[in-house]
């Protein structure tokens, strides 16, 4: 499987935490303040802390979620009177009743590792090379981390692994069984290109009908418990809605509505019954009845094309849970918070995902590096013109001041604060900027994320590797 690219979300502007232009801060668009290093995003604050805060404001607060019970068999829902909560409502005194779910068992069998997606990489990439700056890897790391949609999960089956059923369908879905990938069925956004459902009219059902049962997820109807057609209902609804969560649990959210007006609004919709027609040419006539013959009619007709089955997969981290096989979303959800917690974890996949792209990795001031070339000393036997000299020298001596402070020195030109001051020192810098933009591809400076300029004193080299062993002379016993 290829790489996939970014998802649904809006992609990341790089240029938000890297923006930079070889001028004084008044000459950036939309700027009139001295140039300091653009805050991270709230969002990206956010993430890197593991979730957004809540709001500290009574008005903002989530509203307290309802008790429920937890017990297997449907229980009977009490009428509200007069809009006053039900007892239980206290989130906090019923923690102890209302334990919080579990994460499933992440599945075995599979080596799993994250990585940057391609798209995030071709955007730093692009933007690197445009605005010439030395940025840390561990930074960059945290970019990648501050949104699901820039990095994927890469699934590769081991030895003894299950392989892994794919959705050639784009929707990213993923899962470990066939019984799995057909319950999808249901809720797949493709379902409605195989199949067209329509109602018909049939007896409505007799019997004495006192209490109808009904999902507390989403106010779904099902039907009285003694009628003939619950467990078909019950079934169909799990499997078009909730196929995702254990079907026990999804069983303890059925309560019992006694209400009359519940039950007559019921028996009114129950004459009407379900039934679905193959879209596919030649299967006009026929009619599919219920759930089970449809199930049937896709795995015979439509399956091997719907999926394919291979033993490596890139899942992004966007992917809605609900497409994912249960022990896949595990290992999602557990990798995306630890590296997210310990974005260092990143670098090393974030270094074979800059080198796909031609960008050099170095190291310098102890971390590691990407920009439009790797640091060097200047060699004995080059010759720089009398500006670039004075762009070394001057960084030289003044190494980790601000560029905009080099260039209304050198130029003679202090940053102007009017309109006329102001075109008069850009058109001075000018000529030192595109100067300085040969020497920063050429590593002889360094620009930072800052606005620093540094001169690296031939103390940086490639990233290192891991030296061989030294063996031991032998020892010559004669």
């Amino acid at each position: 499987m290829e790489d996939s690219t970014q998802g649904g979300n809006k992609p990341f502007d790089l240029s938000e935490l890297t923006g930079f232009q070889f001028g004084p801060a008044w000459a950036k668009p939309g700027a009139d303040t001295a140039p300091s290093l653009p805050k991270m995003r709230t969002d990206e604050r956010s993430e890197r802390r593991g979730g957004p805060r809540r709001p500290n404001t009574t008005s903002d607060r989530r509203a307290p979620r309802p008790h429920r019970d937890d017990s297997a068999a449907p229980t009977e829902r009490a009428p509200r009177k007069g809009g006053a909560p039900r007892p239980g409502n206290n989130r906090r005194g019923n923690r102890d009743e209302a334990p919080r779910r579990e994460l499933p068992q992440p599945a075995d069998g599979f080596r799993v590792e994250l990585r940057p997606s391609n798209g995030i990489l071709e955007l730093f990439s692009k933007e690197i090379a445009r605005q010439k700056r030395a940025l840390p890897l561990l930074d960059l790391s945290r970019i990648v981390m501050a949104g699901r949609d820039r990095y994927d999960l890469v699934f590769m089956k081991l030895e003894n692994g299950p392989m892994l059923i794919h959705s050639t369908k784009g929707d990213g879905a993923c899962w470990l069984t066939e019984a799995e990938a057909v319950s999808y069925l249901w809720s797949a956004p493709w379902f409605t290109e195989l199949y067209t459902a329509t109602e018909v009219e049939t007896e409505a059902p007799k019997g004495n009908f006192t209490a109808i049962a009904t999902c507390t997820m989403g106010g779904e109807v099902i039907g009285p418990v003694n009628w003939h057609g619950y467990q078909a209902a019950l079934m169909n609804l799990y499997r078009s809605k909730y196929g995702n969560m254990p079907l026990e649990a999804f069983k303890n959210r059925i309560t019992l509505n006694k209400d009359e007006e519940a039950v007559q609004t019921w028996l009114a919709n129950a004459g009407k019954k379900t039934v679905w027609k193959p879209t596919r040419e030649g299967a006009d006539e026929l009619v599919l009845e219920d759930a089970k013959a449809v199930e049937t009619d896709f795995v015979a007709n439509h399956y091997g094309k719907v999926y394919e089955t291979v033993d490596k997969v890139f899942i992004n981290g966007a992917t809605a849970r609900k497409v994912l096989s249960p022990g896949l979303a595990a290992h999602l959800a557990i990798l995306s918070d630890k590296t997210r917690r310990s974005p260092q974890m990143l670098i090393p996949n974030l270094c074979h995902g800059l080198a796909r792209h031609h960008m050099p990795i170095y190291k310098w001031q102890g971390n590691h590096f990407t920009g439009p070339s790797r640091v060097r000393t200047i060699p004995a036997d080059t010759v720089l013109a009398d500006r670039m000299m004075a762009i070394v020298n001057w960084s030289k001596e003044h190494s980790g001041e601000k560029v905009e402070a080099m260039f209304a020195e050198l130029s003679g030109v202090p940053a102007g604060t009017d309109d006329e001051t102001r075109k008069a020192a850009s058109e001075a810098y000018a000529p030192y900027a595109a100067d300085m933009i040969w020497l920063l591809e050429q590593g002889f400076v360094v620009v930072t994320s800052d606005n620093s300029i540094w001169y690296p004193k031939g103390s940086a080299a490639p990233a290192p590797t891991k030296p061989e062993p030294q063996r031991r002379p032998r020892r010559n016993n004669k």
